[in-house]
């Protein structure tokens, strides 16, 4: 692998993510079926499949990395990279027939846990985002890049559900943010929504969960697109393991945004 061009990486993720798409749309409709995992979230058949698919195919060209799934993982003793992978963002609105939902994959360089390549795929509205680690973010093969606006007056934001297990509710942001004129929107997938930052649609999403497979793609797409990613604390993250949710921004209201988090901890 050359370290400075991951090109070849980009193109196993871009069939990978057509595979997937196939995968989905095969079984998404008003009729499919799911079942209840232990921390109450759904899980559809196509869910298992297309987690199924990345540790075939990674394992087939790149035996020597591991994989992070949400739904299953394969974990290589000594591995320097790891793909990061959420096979159904949205599953909640997939099993109810509503077209919200993404693929996502990332590559994780475990020395430090931060993505290099990173690729998100909306199988609905023909969307796939890409970047690689100094190649700049895309949409469908056209450059994109974060808003530069400096206030939040007139702006999107997206926001997950608290989470449980990090110690923050996000109800004063939400709060300060309609003080400030930016309107909130909240998805059952929060990939579709957090996209649209480096996208250039929304000023910034927060992520109120521990995981890293929700979050490794925004990583290293958003900040190729010029914005900034860390946790609610304002600190760097890994990807490649459990953390305290995330803060996807355009970087220039970054700070101004941790700190609205903040006003959200609880003990």
């Amino acid at each position: 692998m050359n370290m400075n061009d991951y090109s070849a990486e980009l193109e196993f993720a871009k069939k990978l993510a057509k595979e997937a798409e196939e995968i989905a749309l095969k079984y998404f409709s008003f009729e499919v079926e799911n079942t209840w995992k232990g921390d109450n979230t759904p899980l559809t058949v196509a869910d298992t499949e297309i987690n199924d698919l990345v540790i075939k195919r990674v394992g087939e060209n790149y035996p020597e990395h591991s994989i992070y799934g949400e739904e299953k993982s394969v974990i290589k003793e000594n591995s320097k990279y790891i793909w990061v992978c959420d096979p159904i963002d949205g599953t909640m609105a997939f099993s109810a027939g509503l077209p919200i939902f993404v693929f996502s994959v990332a590559l994780v360089d475990q020395s430090n846990g931060l993505p290099v390549l990173g690729l998100i795929n909306d199988p609905i509205m023909k969307n796939m985002y890409w970047a690689y680690k100094g190649g700049g973010a895309y949409r469908n093969g056209k450059k994109i890049s974060v808003q530069k606006n400096t206030t939040l007056d007139k702006t999107y934001f997206n926001v997950a559900a608290s989470g449980k297990n990090i110690g923050f509710s996000n109800l004063p942001l939400i709060k300060k943010m309609s003080e400030e004129k930016c309107h909130v929107m909240k998805y059952p997938s929060f990939i579709y929504g957090a996209i649209q930052v480096a996208n250039g649609k929304y000023i910034g999403s927060a992520f109120y969960n521990k995981y890293g497979h929700d979050v490794a793609a925004l990583k290293i797409i958003t900040e190729e697109a010029g914005g900034k990613v860390t946790d609610l604390n304002g600190n760097e993250r890994r990807y490649d393991t459990d953390g305290v949710g995330c803060l996807v921004s355009n970087g220039i209201l970054h700070d101004e945004m941790i700190k609205i988090i903040q006003s959200g901890k609880v003990s």
